[in-house]
Order: structure tokens, then sequence, then C-alpha cells
């Protein structure tokens, strides 16, 4: 995903005129897919249980799950100080967690949560794409069916 330089503020940020990477890249989110968005300094982050959840997870089975699913599913990693995770972003479910999911190591984040999304910086870690937002996010069902394949 690439973001223009020095674009002008049109909701996101707190100042008219040329954004940072991070305003511009929450100002793409809420224009390019409707996402509720928030931004402060080096951090973006998705409000999830508004149409969006996410489900992370470690790499290793985020892997599998990604073979499972194919690239059309948005996904990125997020490192951190203790290894990386993989995030996949799906349809707000608002229903219980499986406790299959968490004994694998994967949460839920819904509503009331947010989701750090890329270019989220947290001193040396970057959250990036692995599989850009393009096509619908994908069913809630889908993916845990997945997940619970792919163990």
């Amino acid at each position: 995903m690439s973001f223009a330089r020095n674009a002008i503020r049109l909701g996101i940020g707190t100042q008219e005129g040329p954004q940072t990477e991070y305003e511009t890249a929450a100002q793409s989110y809420q224009d390019d897919h409707g996402w509720t968005v928030g931004v402060y300094r080096t951090g973006v982050w998705l409000v999830s249980g508004r149409g969006i959840d996410a489900l992370d997870m470690p790499s290793k089975l985020g892997e599998r799950v990604r073979t499972a699913l194919g690239d059309s599913v948005p996904l990125f990693e997020s490192p951190d100080d203790h290894g990386v995770r993989w995030v996949f972003l799906v349809v707000s479910h608002a229903g219980p967690t499986l406790l299959e999911l968490t004994e694998l190591g994967v949460d839920h984040v819904r509503a009331g949560r947010c989701v750090d999304l890329p270019t989220s910086r947290f001193g040396p870690h970057r959250l990036r794409w692995i599989t850009e937002p393009g096509a619908p996010v994908p069913d809630f069902a889908a993916v845990v069916h997945a997940v619970l394949q792919a163990r």
C-alpha cells in the first residue's frame, strides 16, 4: 500500500496540511475500506466490532491458515520483543470465543478493543502487510475453520 506524501487532511489527524505517514495510512483505511480507525504518534489502529474483528495468532499457525485460505485474506505481521504474530482481519463475530482457539494461542480481538494496523511502529518493531486488504474481509467462521484444520 503506498501513501501519498504531503496529502491534505480529510478528517484524520490533528492538523490541516501535510500528514504524517501514520495519518495518511489511517486516512487511506477510512477512505478505501470504510474502517473506523484512529491514529496517535506512530500508531494506527482499527476499532474492532464495527464490522471488522481480528484473529491474532502465532506466526507458524498463521502460515498454515494462510495456505488454507489463499492470498485474498487481509493479513499482517505484528512483531514484538517475544516473536512475531500474524493477524487476520475478519467480519465481526459477537458469539463466544471457542476454547479451542484460546488453547491454540489465538486471540479474538473484538468489540471494545483496538487492532494496531500497519504502518504502526513500536520501538524497533513495525507492523507490515503480508496480504494487503483489497478483497472483502472473510467471514469469521471461514477463518476459524481454517485455524482448526491447520492445528
